[in-house]
């Protein structure tokens, strides 16, 4: 049984969401927001809320492989979004990606006992800036609906093969083939992407060989 669950405001919709499931039992849960305070990114980064923003956090099963959970969720993102005739490419770990190249939202995955959650968070549009939208101009954005289509739409459409999972992906890269610099921490690995591993993992080839990279922010150079 799914459970749906909208608020006006709260810190962090996977914040409320674990919360929750400490009283749920096995039922699976979506719980979406009008506004959110707190909300979080993969690392230290924080998601910021905007007039064209929504964000939802949902209980999921993991990928069969489940180091692909979060490229998963990603890749059903831009199917969505391609069902209703828009482009939103992937940029390597969980960035989602609009057709000029600026980011229009981010998936971030946690286990939470013995449970998955799915956080994520979109710019349906934006104004001018270092973010980007996945629609050009504004329009009234009923958060609700969006949250419990996209999240039902997810539910509905998760991939049983890894390798059907890993050539859907690969066809939305935004920087496939391109020079990129992958940094985590103080280490930095630049090289052409080519790709993804057997867990998900980034396949940079530079002289000295390909590298498999399990975590890190990328950028082009």
């Amino acid at each position: 049984m799914e459970k749906f669950i909208h608020v006006d405001r709260c810190d962090s919709t996977q914040d409320l969401l674990k919360e929750q499931l400490t009283q749920l039992g096995n039922d699976e849960l979506t719980i979406s927001c009008e506004h959110q305070i707190k909300g979080k990114g993969r690392g230290n980064n924080t998601w910021e809320d905007s007039e064209g923003t929504f964000c939802f956090s949902m209980t999921i099963q993991p990928h069969v492989k489940t180091t692909f959970t979060a490229l998963e969720i990603s890749t059903l993102v831009a199917d969505f979004f391609t069902a209703k005739g828009r482009v939103v490419k992937l940029k390597w770990p969980n960035d989602l990606i609009t057709a000029d190249g600026k980011k229009c939202g981010g998936i971030l995955v946690q286990n939470f006992g013995q449970r998955y959650i799915a956080g994520i968070g979109l710019n349906l549009f934006q104004n001018p800036g270092e973010f980007g939208g996945v629609y050009e101009t504004s329009f009234p954005i009923a958060k609700k609906s969006w949250a419990e289509e996209l999240s039902s739409y997810i539910r509905a459409h998760r991939f049983q093969s890894t390798e059907a999972l890993k050539a859907r992906w690969t066809s939305y890269c935004w920087h496939l083939n391109r020079k990129v610099k992958i940094t985590e921490g103080t280490e930095e690995t630049s090289g052409t992407f080519e790709g993804i591993g057997v867990y998900g993992e980034a396949l940079i080839k530079n002289e000295s060989g390909l590298h498999q990279l399990y975590n890190g922010g990328l950028r082009l150079v």
